[in-house]
């Protein structure tokens, strides 16, 4: 019985407040015409006896590591120096503002075409070196091989914009592992 009553205090109370509104934007809704029906739902205000919920934006750290440079390079085939097939390199740079000493990176890599279209989207690993303060080129690179039996792959996907100059790198540090052991995300 009590519940009854809360639900109908609830719908008497909650219904009035809006009963307006609700009147409002169905005479909104009723308008033929498009631009009169526009500047009427335009008009609306909204009901300010309701409570709005707004929280605050939660902020995101921002990552103390950042990229100093991305450059590819396109490897053709060359068994003497034992590639074997022809590849696209991508090798990185980056800085780091902490205190700390940074032993490993995950990282988000997306690269783009001249249009701005996601061409490779991967997530990866880098274990790394730098320095407090300092920077660094990483020794190691990520790449992709020309597969010859595939024409969607990722290396058939990128090596006109890798050699046209246009694909655009985006790297995303997701999180930092310092020689402390301590574990930043981001």
């Amino acid at each position: 019985m009590f519940k009854l009553v809360l639900a109908i205090f609830f719908l008497v109370f909650v219904g009035g407040a809006n009963a307006q509104s609700f009147q409002n934007i169905e005479n909104c809704r009723q308008m033929v015409d498009g631009a009169d029906r526009l500047a009427c739902y335009d008009a609306l205000k909204p009901d300010e006896s309701l409570p709005l919920k707004t929280e605050p934006a939660a902020s995101m750290p921002v990552s103390p590591v950042k990229l100093d440079l991305a450059r590819f390079n396109v490897q053709d085939e060359n068994p003497r120096q034992r590639i074997y097939s022809s590849r696209i390199e991508l090798h990185l740079a980056f800085s780091n503002a902490s205190a700390k000493r940074v032993s490993a990176l995950a990282l988000l890599i997306t690269i783009r075409d001249a249009f701005g279209d996601e061409i490779l989207v991967n997530d990866s690993k880098l274990d790394i070196n730098i320095l407090p303060g300092g920077s660094t080129a990483s020794d190691t690179y990520f790449f992709w091989e020309d597969n010859q039996f595939m024409h969607d792959d990722a290396y058939s996907k990128m090596i006109g914009p890798v050699s046209a100059g246009t694909a655009k790198t985006e790297v995303a540090v997701k999180r930092i592992v310092y020689q402390d052991g301590t574990v930043d995300s981001y």
